[in-house]
């Protein structure tokens, strides 16, 4: 790749500095310099605040409750402003168009049709076609008949095309109308062509037979996937792959066994991240197992067995960014449960609970006492209600709301012999003991259920799982020289969590990157949590997430960020309506947090490529200010289903100014721009000066 060097001069901030004048010297003139010299360091020094948010949803005009899948930030009518996607799973989605005076509207009618029932899960925004306005792909799972039945991994991604202010589906035309169980979609220019590629990754639940898919973009804008062709791959670490890895490595003196992060097979997602070194994007698959790829030149280098991980399972989400700022990227790893069983009783007559199963395991089975008539409704909406069995006979439901009876002599009695032969979740009656019993028994589902009961419930317990808790350690890998070391979470931010969804920025603009994660249970929503960074990676739980531990209501979803109103600190967009479809989810909100800000300065940076990318994709870009470097990647702002405003955000602290900002774009070009003036948002087009 050829390599050329830009410098730009956009302007020189003047100085009162003076030359000496030559008057002979004082005696306290040192002692005088010293403190000077001592107060400045004091003054550069960023303002301690407190991280502080306060949730605007109301007045922002943020109101849907309900599903979601994801959250993502795009500028949809090229205004700079911030707009929002929420896909709402399978229903109709959310635009937020962005009013500029701190309130949004819903247009999703005006611009958007398409079908409202897909199974929608993350979705991306970029100028792929490089026309000058942000278009927007969405990945699909699972595809509902007509009959409401559902057919899995069948379902089409949609390409919505940025046309004449509507949003017009053309997945089929560019060749992006392809199934699979697609979970996320990134955005990259995987051969450095100046035209953007496409990664969507696959899960492989449910014995989903489609891998992760790099799409390449051709001349004429339309997609052909190229897996083959760069080299990359999303499957099982091979006994090749681990002795080309051991003889790399070897390479260095590094010897011994490579060891894998695994992601939770639900939930696979990619990123761009400058892993490999401090110029080039490098592409991280996060799989089972996760793959690290460099993607200089194609066919891509799996780099994986020479990063250096700790071995880890079930990840859910990752924050890569640089939290010591000694310019090599740290990661942040949340491994919150997954789909545990839980019960939890809201009222003294209702009980809400998850019910998991998993092959050759006991049942998860509540009991609990409640004479007269049940009101019962199980969810998901895709469960085969022919695997639902009712009394001894094992009578199957007609629909997935129903009413029983105690006083019924065809529900009393043990399960049917056809439920521990199949497996599948059962219902019945213990007349002897006065018990309602409800069973899952592993068949590898899970189920969830509300009961509302004509009579108080009483004697509520569980056998064959223990009582839900939070019991997921995350993991805060900092690299160091010979790859990553695991870092012990101290106090309150090592505790244990439950959460699934983690996003990286510098919320309180001191020049370190602070952390924000969605948590949930498995029934019952949690508190999100904020952890303030010291500015050496170790890292302090905010109280009350500073403002925004989120609602109790549905299950927490997602995180998005971004400076939404424009006045230099991110702000947060929380989802809380987290699949699997259920009703727990029903009543959980779409919510903005506002940041209230604080006195420290900043920059945020638009790219603009000529040679790269329209939006930059790709690019490494380093600010210094106050003798502090800091590095940001243009990574189209992707982390699992979720995408933050691309807009690149700095806080500089108290200092007035940035003294150099770097840019290595993805063409090989190298752009330098000096003394900058901070509080303003910036447009760099490749190869000129920056403009605000």
């Amino acid at each position: 790749m050829t390599m050329r060097a830009v410098t730009t001069a956009v302007h020189s901030i003047p100085t009162d500095r003076k030359p000496l004048n030559g008057s002979p010297p004082r005696p306290w003139a040192g002692r005088l310099a010293r403190l000077s010299a001592l107060l400045c360091l004091i003054a550069a020094s960023p303002l301690p605040a407190a991280i502080q948010f306060e949730d605007v949803s109301a007045r922002a005009g943020i109101d849907h409750a309900g599903q979601s899948y994801g959250a993502s930030w795009g500028d949809f009518d090229g205004d700079g402003w911030p707009d929002l996607w929420v896909g709402n799973h399978d229903s109709k989605p959310t635009l937020y168009l962005n009013r500029k005076d701190g309130r949004f509207s819903n247009i999703i009618d005006q611009v958007w049709a398409a079908n409202p029932h897909a199974d929608t899960h993350g979705a991306a925004w970029a100028d792929f076609d490089n026309d000058g306005d942000q278009d927007l792909i969405e990945v699909v799972g699972a595809l509902q008949n007509i009959d409401g039945t559902f057919c899995f991994g069948c379902g089409l991604n949609h390409l919505f095309l940025n046309e004449g202010g509507r949003l017009v589906e053309s997945a089929k035309k560019y060749g992006l109308a392809t199934t699979g169980f697609a979970r996320t979609p990134l955005w990259l220019d995987a051969d450095r062509d100046g035209r953007l590629d496409l990664v969507v990754a696959n899960t492989r639940l449910g014995g989903g037979s489609e891998p992760s898919w790099i799409f390449r973009q051709k001349d004429d804008h339309t997609f052909e996937k190229a897996n083959k062709a760069f080299g990359f791959k999303d499957d099982r670490w091979s006994r090749r792959d681990e002795y080309l890895g051991m003889a790399r490595n070897a390479l260095h003196f590094e010897f011994g066994h490579i060891n894998l992060i695994n992601m939770h097979k639900h939930l696979e997602s990619a990123q761009l991240s400058n892993l490999l070194n401090d110029r080039e994007a490098a592409l991280i698959l996060l799989s089972s197992p996760t793959r690290v790829y460099s993607i200089d030149d194609a066919p891509f280098t799996d780099m994986t067995a020479t990063m250096g991980f700790p071995p880890l399972d079930d990840i859910s989400d990752a924050a890569i960014a640089d939290f010591d700022n000694d310019g090599k990227p740290d990661i942040y790893l949340t491994i919150g449960p997954w789909l545990l069983s839980e019960v939890i009783q809201p009222a003294p007559d209702s009980i809400e609970a998850t019910l998991t199963s998993n092959k050759n395991e006991a049942a998860r089975t509540l009991r609990f006492h409640a004479p007269g008539r049940l009101d019962v409704r199980i969810f998901p909406a895709f469960i085969d209600l022919s695997t639902v069995y009712v009394g001894p006979r094992g009578a199957h439901p007609e629909s997935r709301s129903f009413s029983l009876s105690s006083d019924d002599p065809m529900i009393a009695g043990t399960p049917s012999p056809e439920v521990s032969r199949k497996g599948g979740f059962s219902i019945t009656f213990d007349a002897e003991s006065g018990d309602w019993v409800f069973s899952n028994i592993s068949n590898g589902l899970f189920v969830d259920l509300i009961v509302q009961s004509s009579t108080a419930i009483t004697g509520l317990r569980q056998e064959g799982f223990e009582p839900f808790r939070e019991h997921g350690v995350d993991a805060l890998l900092m690299r160091g020289e010979n790859g990553y070391t695991r870092r012990e979470l101290s106090g309150e931010a090592g505790a244990d969590t439950a959460c699934h969804s983690v996003a990286a920025g510098d919320f309180d603009n001191d020049m370190d990157i602070d952390l924000y994660l969605v948590c949930s249970g498995a029934v019952a929503n949690l508190p999100n949590r904020l952890l303030e960074n010291d500015g050496k990676g170790n890292f302090t739980l905010v109280p009350e997430a500073g403002g925004a531990a989120g609602s109790p209501l549905g299950r927490g979803d997602v995180v998005a960020i971004a400076d939404y109103d424009r006045d230099g600190f991110l702000d947060l967009f929380v989802t809380n309506g987290m699949d699997p479809t259920s009703p727990f989810v029903a009543d959980g909100p779409h919510q903005l947090f506002r940041n209230l800000g604080n006195g420290n300065h900043w920059i945020e940076i638009d790219l603009e490529g000529t040679r790269s990318n329209r939006d930059g994709i790709g690019a490494v870009v380093t600010l210094t200010a106050g003798g502090v470097t800091q590095t940001r990647i243009q990574g189209g702002g992707i982390h699992r289903i979720a995408q933050n405003f691309q807009r690149l955000h700095f806080g500089l602290g108290s200092h007035a100014e940035a003294e150099k900002v770097t840019i290595h774009w993805p063409s090989g070009a190298t752009q330098t721009l000096r003394d900058l003036q901070g509080d303003r948002i910036l447009r760099v087009r490749e190869g000129t000066d920056a403009q605000p």
